[in-house]
């Protein structure tokens, strides 16, 4: 019996992919793409993800693939990017097996042990040559967007749009993101080499059973110049349910960590750099905050902190 909570047209997605039916719905979410985790009728459990069709899919589900087969803890991709229905092109669902971890990680060492897993993934991935193209990047890492008329990179609907409310941010914000993208666009950043990794590891998107990670939302791949994917995160990595914005401190911790894990030793520059990424995506976070009427934690510390974030930047 196929469960009454599931739309037809996934069923049959499932069927034709996937070789049995859904007969339970045990979970769903409607954040950026809707999320449907099921119970096949042979026992298997599976979550669906259906979003707009977007090129970019198919590099990440290869990495996704690329990364589980070199043993990187995530759950099992199982079907890549396919058609909703054939009337419906422009809507992709993917498939991946449920791993069911649920808790969130504390500690001291949050900053050690997310270098050691993000070094860990940068070096599973395929070489960024080797991959379909995984442009435009997030949007919390787009700072080089094309237009000039705007801080922040275009949006998916006016809703989650900064832009839309940008002269009502409190000034240190959007002051923030200019000077922290003027630095990134400078000395041809991008252009430099890059790296594929996971463009939002945090305990927002990796579950914990026991010292067991599982690293969930593989549509956030990135390629970017390390400095950059490392100094992102290192500001990004402590974010969960409980706490949004890692203190200088803690990135400080991060990027040593992440430089030792990957045999690196950071230039000048890159230092500059990977301090503009994180400036940049606390600015980002914190006009999303406002976005969404609250709370203002990223915002809070922002406003105590990011002149010396920028200075660290060289901005």
């Amino acid at each position: 019996m196929i469960a009454a909570d599931v739309d037809d047209r996934l069923a049959a997605w499932c069927r034709r992919h996937l070789g049995s039916a859904p007969v339970e719905r045990f979970f769903g979410a409607d954040h950026l793409s809707q999320v449907h985790g099921l119970r096949l009728a042979d026992g298997r459990e599976v979550v669906l993800k259906l979003r707009g069709r977007q090129g970019r899919l198919l590099g990440c589900h290869a990495v996704h693939r690329a990364v589980w087969e070199a043993g990187i803890p995530c759950p099992e991709p199982l079907v890549g990017p396919q058609a909703l229905a054939d009337d419906e092109p422009d809507w992709w669902v993917t498939a991946e097996a449920w791993a069911d971890a649920s808790e969130i990680r504390t500690g001291d060492d949050l900053a050690e042990v997310y270098a050691g897993l993000m070094a860990d993934i940068v070096a599973a991935a395929p070489a960024f040559g080797l991959l379909p193209s995984l442009e435009p990047p997030v949007p919390w890492l787009w700072f080089d967007h094309a237009d000039p008329r705007r801080t922040w990179p275009p949006a998916a609907s006016d809703r989650w749009d900064p832009h839309r409310i940008e002269t009502e941010l409190p000034p240190h914000i959007p002051a923030t993101a200019r000077r922290a993208r003027t630095r990134l666009l400078a000395d041809g950043v991008r252009a430099s080499g890059r790296v594929v990794g996971h463009g939002d590891l945090s305990g927002l998107n990796t579950r914990w059973h026991g010292l067991h990670p599982i690293v969930h939302d593989w549509d956030s791949v990135v390629a970017m110049p390390e400095a950059v994917l490392a100094g992102s995160t290192a500001a990004d990595h402590v974010s969960s349910d409980r706490t949004r914005l890692a203190t200088l401190a803690q990135s400080d911790r991060f990027l040593a960590a992440y430089a030792a894990a990957r045999g690196l030793s950071w230039t000048a520059t890159e230092t500059e750099i990977a301090y503009a990424a994180g400036a940049w995506l606390a600015a980002y976070n914190a006009a999303f905050e406002h976005l969404k009427d609250g709370p203002y934690p990223v915002s809070e510390q922002l406003a105590l902190d990011a002149e010396e974030r920028l200075r660290r930047a060289g901005a």
